[in-house]
């Protein structure tokens, strides 16, 4: 009755439970109707062996089975290299998590750490209170960091993108081993009639590891992407729009730089994809990272550090545990837009980070007017994204919400003077924030400001002072030409008017059109500044307008925090505090060398020009020699923004380090 737990044991494998209970059973059986029945009513030999075959093929059995769903082992090392971006860095790493970027291939490595085949454990959204409640460690080291994830699902949002859909899923598997690529999660976001039962069928999805999560009526890219997430089971999750083409090992470069750290988000580079081909037709090194700006937008800056303040939009990898941990996407948040601004700050300020990786490419379809064929078939609602901005800035802006009601796009949804002075309704519960703070133990907003100081302090956006320019003979202010804010044409003028002069009576223009602030780094220190930017606007000046209607004004340009792209301007403050300063154009070698350089100056020999329709008279400005040129700094005050940062370095001084 023992025959095979024992001739288990001498094998060396364990008897599972259920065989030593059977064993034990028909001992207890065997004797006790061996004690309790006489001589005649005992059991014929040939009926013992019976039971004792049926037995043995049962214990078999159950062996068996007990070994084939036994757990592998431990792996003790890590399947991954290590990610070595290109360039160097121009700034040092802030997070404990990231060492990995500064050490070189030909240094000896130290042992990764043992982890469980497939990563860390995944944590169910149902349970995720079990990752707060002094589980969580914000600032983790790289070993707790470090994992090895095998396996990738790709979601993509997909609404009556059909032939675009076929074609990214058939791309999206053909450039990914299959024992890489656990499932293609398409979400039919309402397509009528759904992809199932056209570009998407049976056949299709079986052949293409395609599983399909459908929305009976279109929710929008969020929900979407919500939905995807929440479904994908593998060791990562990969986002992609619904119309591109992942190019050359772009999986290997999300597995080694996600490996390294659980709650990198990573992003490629995204070329351009043409849609008759499907192929790739123009590729760049991925120099390009997006930062915030103060009214919950982004912007580009050259920049050949890994380490991107912003993600731009949908294309990233995110391990499924830091996707967990995190919470995905706000549920208050609809439609498109906004949500790259939630889940930056959420990695940034609660423990994580995210990467660009140089070398991973996705080529992508952009939207052209003269294709039929490149246009979106939903719609999207502006007023959704400035919903969604709003909602970021309510949840991680703290105290910076003040700054950011500057703008007028936090002024229609009320954001600081609630519903009374709301006129776009918007969701103000944020409570759902709160609980991820909380529970990840998140860094103030301040932080944030500091870890990209580069951008933040030296690029100007934290300036010491802003200021009017008086031009001293005329006595007028240069003033700018625009709105508040992103300008749609990415360009604008300047000219001088009076300093007094009440800019609400004119539509269109910046309230505050006549403060100015130094901004962009100086490309040779890396120290601020080498421009001249209106102030609460990313314009910045550029040169001389020779055109009409605007010639004789200062043409602007989007300011480039990096000084790298924008022509420079400087005021040099005058030598003693009686005489006047110079608005000058150009590098100024050596301290008061100007003969290299021109600076601004008014026109009298043209004079005055009528400016539009506004019925105002502006002087006509021109570059000369600096010594025609007088200019004074006035009303010179400390912004808001400045203000809080300096009280945030105080009060949390322990934090920035």
């Amino acid at each position: 009755l023992w025959c095979v737990p024992v001739a288990a044991l001498v094998g060396g494998i364990a008897p599972d439970t259920l065989g030593l209970v059977l064993s034990s059973a028909a001992s207890i059986f065997d004797l006790y109707h061996w004690l309790t029945s006489g001589p005649k009513r005992r059991s014929s030999w040939r009926f013992f062996f019976l039971r004792w075959a049926i037995l043995c093929i049962l214990q078999i059995w159950s062996l068996l089975l007990h070994e084939s769903i036994k757990p592998e082992p431990v792996e003790q090392t890590s399947q991954h290299g290590r990610f070595e971006p290109a360039g160097s860095l121009e700034d040092p790493p802030a997070m404990r998590g990231s060492k990995a970027f500064l050490q070189s291939e030909s240094l000896p490595k130290p042992p990764e750490p043992a982890v469980p085949a497939g990563g860390p454990p995944s944590i169910p959204r149902a349970s995720l209170a079990f990752v707060g409640e002094g589980n969580f460690v914000l600032d983790a080291t790289p070993e707790d960091l470090a994992w090895s994830p095998h396996t990738i699902s790709v979601v993509l949002p997909c609404a009556e993108e059909r032939e675009l859909a076929f074609k990214t899923v058939k791309s999206v598997y053909e450039s990914t081993p299959t024992d890489v690529l656990h499932e293609i999660v398409v979400v039919d976001d309402g397509s009528n009639p759904p992809l199932s039962t056209t570009h998407l069928n049976e056949e299709v999805r079986q052949k293409y590891k395609v599983v399909i999560k459908r929305h009976e009526q279109t929710v929008g890219l969020i929900g979407a992407k919500q939905t995807g997430g929440d479904a994908a089971t593998g060791d990562i999750i990969v986002f992609f729009d619904c119309h591109v083409a992942p190019q050359d090992d772009w999986y290997q470069q999300f597995l080694d730089a996600i490996a390294e750290n659980y709650r990198r988000i990573v992003v490629p580079v995204i070329t351009n994809l043409d849609i008759d081909t499907w192929k790739e037709t123009q590729r760049s090194q991925g120099m390009a990272k997006c930062y915030l700006t103060w009214d919950a937008d982004f912007k580009w800056v050259e920049s050949t550090s890994p380490y991107m303040p912003v993600l731009s939009g949908g294309l990233l990898g995110i391990s499924r545990r830091w996707w967990n941990e995190t919470g995905g996407y706000d549920e208050g948040m609809s439609g498109w837009g906004g949500e790259n601004v939630d889940q930056s700050l959420r990695s940034w300020l609660c423990g994580g980070e995210i990467v660009s990786l140089s070398n991973a490419f996705v080529a992508h379809m952009w939207r052209r007017t003269e294709d039929p064929r490149t246009k979106q078939q939903y719609a999207v609602s502006q007023l959704d994204a400035i919903r969604n901005k709003a909602r970021a800035v309510l949840a991680w802006f703290d105290e910076y919400r003040e700054k950011a009601a500057e703008y007028p796009a936090m002024t229609w949804v009320g954001l600081l003077g609630g519903e009374a002075q709301a006129q776009i309704a918007l969701n103000r519960d944020v409570s759902n924030f709160e609980e991820v703070k909380k529970r990840l133990q998140c860094k103030p907003f301040a932080w944030f400001l500091w870890r990209f100081r580069d951008i933040y302090v030296e690029g100007g956006l934290l300036p010491p002072e802003v200021f009017k320019l008086r031009e001293v003979k005329t006595g007028q202010c240069l003033t700018f030409l625009g709105p508040t804010g992103t300008h749609p044409q990415g360009r604008a003028s300047a000219t001088v008017l009076p300093c007094d002069l009440d800019l609400t009576k004119f539509r269109g223009l910046h309230l505050e059109g006549q403060k100015w602030h130094a901004r962009n780094r100086d490309r040779d220190t890396g120290k601020c500044c080498s421009a001249i930017g209106s102030w609460n606007t990313d314009q910045c000046l550029v040169t001389l307008s020779q055109d009409a209607p605007l010639a004789g004004t200062v043409s602007t340009g989007v300011c480039d925090v990096s000084g790298k792209q924008v022509a420079p301007w400087n005021f040099l403050e005058p030598e003693d505090k009686s005489g006047a300063g110079k608005l000058v154009f150009g590098r100024v070698m050596e301290p008061n060398d100007l003969a290299q350089v021109k600076c601004l100056v008014v026109d009298k020999k043209r004079g005055q020009f009528d400016l539009g329709g506004s019925g105002l008279k502006a002087w006509s400005l021109k570059l000369a020699s600096c010594k025609h040129s007088t200019w004074e700094k006035i009303e010179s005050t400390v912004p808001i923004e400045t203000k809080l940062y300096q009280e945030a370095l105080e009060r949390h001084a322990s934090l920035f380090k």
